[in-house]
């Protein structure tokens, strides 16, 4: 057999899933050859000016668009691909060939090889903290109801539901919090709903009794808050915005150079201090953390702001120390970064229900970095230095 008519019949093999697993080592090893990866990426170019047709399968866009990532083609946005899964394999067995060829164990003594693919994604977790300072853990699995005062407090799964009776005139403190690694969902007694990230926090009243409904935030959330006629106000460490009815994005983690309040649609007034600023929507409200009554205020894509709550990374020329820094608190683990490779940036789109081993994947493609592990953090340097 011709090797160019092998490996068009492997190939043929591998898209009709009829392939064993010896010759898709054959099919590996020619590809690593390099003779082929032309044919590959004009396959993969032609099939993404197909057009698309019905909804998008998010989770399929974002694996194709890491793994276009891993085969070094110039960073874009796909367009929506629902159905085009030859093209989805092709990237797939690019992916899995420059893991092999890029993502290698790195001989360094008294470092062992972390098995990336065993730190899995968060999952919805958290702890409800009552009044009394009692604490429920919540996770994805359970159905109970809480009672809390006047309030009935349902957990559906990743998502906890407060129901209070609107002759309520005193109501208690309760905080919901996710750990790293975590994730929840909230509705409150107003309607108002509550998408809470990894290592965040929201602590709110079990009614809204006052002239105004105020609660305090940590972290990063999501909010979309129910019409009202009182006030709805989230106060952080560094700022407080003021809203009657809107959608908007905000993250607020210490860890962070800034606050960050991104408007999705209404109206929303952001206040450090004496100093404030409405938003338009598909505006952001920088305040910075350190003293400064100053608050800049820039466009942003705001479906790339709360991809994390629609499921997945987006990344667009964003700094490894900032990914980095999302990673830890989504797959709970501490990275240790030579100062040398954290200014790098990186742009690709990953569901998050992938495996750290995925993401870091996509990351070590570049040729840029390398990842080990020294039993207590993953280290993080530029390829070749060790």
């Amino acid at each position: 057999m011709q090797e160019p008519d092998q490996f068009q019949q492997l190939m043929d093999k591998y898209l009709t899933n009829s392939v064993s697993a010896g010759e898709k080592e054959q099919l590996f090893a020619l590809i690593r050859q390099g003779d082929y990866r032309a044919g590959l990426a004009q396959m993969i170019d032609d099939a993404l000016e197909m057009p698309a047709d019905g909804e998008e399968d998010l989770a399929l866009r974002e694996e194709i668009f890491a793994q276009l990532q891993a085969s070094r083609k110039p960073v874009r946005k796909l367009k929506p691909w629902p159905r085009i899964a030859a093209a989805a394999a092709v990237l797939l067995l690019l992916g899995a060939v420059y893991y092999y060829q890029v993502f290698k164990p790195v001989a360094v003594p008294g470092v062992r090889r972390v098995n990336f693919s065993q730190i899995k994604p968060g999952t919805d977790k958290a702890v409800l903290t009552l009044a009394d300072g009692s604490t429920v853990a919540l996770d994805s699995n359970a159905h109970q109801v809480i009672r809390q005062g006047a309030a009935t407090v349902s957990q559906q799964q990743g998502q906890l539901v407060y129901n209070t009776p609107g002759h309520v005139v005193a109501a208690s403190s309760n905080k919901l919090q996710t750990p790293r690694g975590g994730q929840f969902r909230l509705e409150l007694p107003d309607g108002t709903l509550i998408w809470l990230n990894a290592a965040s926090s929201v602590t709110y009243p079990t009614a809204f009794t006052g002239e105004e409904r105020k609660i305090t935030i940590t972290g990063e959330v999501y909010l979309e808050v129910a019409p009202d006629e009182k006030p709805f106000i989230v106060s952080t460490l560094h700022e407080e915005v003021q809203v009657l009815g809107t959608q908007f994005n905000i993250n607020a983690y210490e860890e962070e150079t800034a606050t960050r309040t991104t408007l999705l649609s209404g109206k929303i007034k952001v206040m450090n201090g004496a100093a404030g600023i409405v938003l338009k929507p598909g505006q952001q409200a920088v305040v910075k953390h350190q003293a400064s009554s100053a608050i800049p205020v820039r466009e942003v894509d705001a479906e790339q702001v709360i991809a994390w709550k629609n499921g997945y990374f987006d990344f667009e020329n964003e700094r490894l120390d900032a990914v980095l820094r999302l990673l830890s608190r989504w797959y709970n683990v501490d990275f240790d970064t030579d100062p040398a490779v954290a200014g790098l940036t990186f742009s690709a789109g990953i569901a998050r229900s992938s495996t750290l081993e995925q993401v870091l994947t996509t990351l070590t493609a570049t040729g840029a970095i390398t990842f080990s592990d020294d039993g207590k953090k993953i280290k993080v340097y530029l390829s070749n230095t060790k």
